[in-house]
């Protein structure tokens, strides 16, 4: 089943993998807590804590501060004597995204952003004005479209209750 390399029997180099072991931190000094080791405490509230030993147990029970106790990891880090070591996750970086919204379509969007590129950025205000006209202008024109097609529709149907209030007005 195994091989024996050499004459002294040795097994083959194989690649270690490196082995997780899960450990919790001690609530009071904020090391590491190995499996098979510490004190585990249960308040009355219903949280776990877990102590390194039986010293920072009882120093959590007379109600001491870990933040005055040079040994502990809380007073290096508060006294900058030590960085705590931490993990930074990964941020999802934020995509615009370009949307329709009530009176103005995807395509009239696209054309203000590119006229906006066109400009430069050092662009004196007259030539910011002037383009504000003309798009004034555009939509004003686009609206005298919009009302001749308006009255060119022909037969519409109306509700009876509008028909009722046109009679009576009449």
């Amino acid at each position: 089943f195994f091989e024996f390399i050499g004459e002294l029997g040795e097994f083959p180099a194989h690649p270690q993998a490196a082995m997780v072991i899960k450990t919790d931190l001690c609530f009071f000094t904020e090391c590491k807590v190995y499996p098979g080791h510490g004190i585990r405490y249960v308040r009355k509230d219903g949280k776990h804590l877990t102590f390194l030993n039986a010293k920072a147990f009882s120093l959590y029970k007379q109600r001491k501060k870990a933040q005055r106790l040079r040994w502990t990891l809380v007073w290096r880090r508060k006294h900058k004597s030590t960085a705590k070591k931490t993990i930074r996750k990964k941020t999802k970086k934020t995509v615009k995204v370009v949307r329709a919204f009530a009176g103005i379509s995807l395509d009239e969007l696209k054309k203000r952003r590119e006229e906006k590129k066109i400009l430069p950025k050092g662009a004196g205000k007259k030539d910011k004005i002037r383009l504000v006209k003309t798009r004034k202008v555009e939509k004003k024109a686009s609206k005298k479209v919009y009302s001749k097609a308006k009255l060119n529709r022909g037969f519409v149907k109306v509700p009876k209750t509008r028909m009722k209030m046109r009679s009576s007005q009449r």
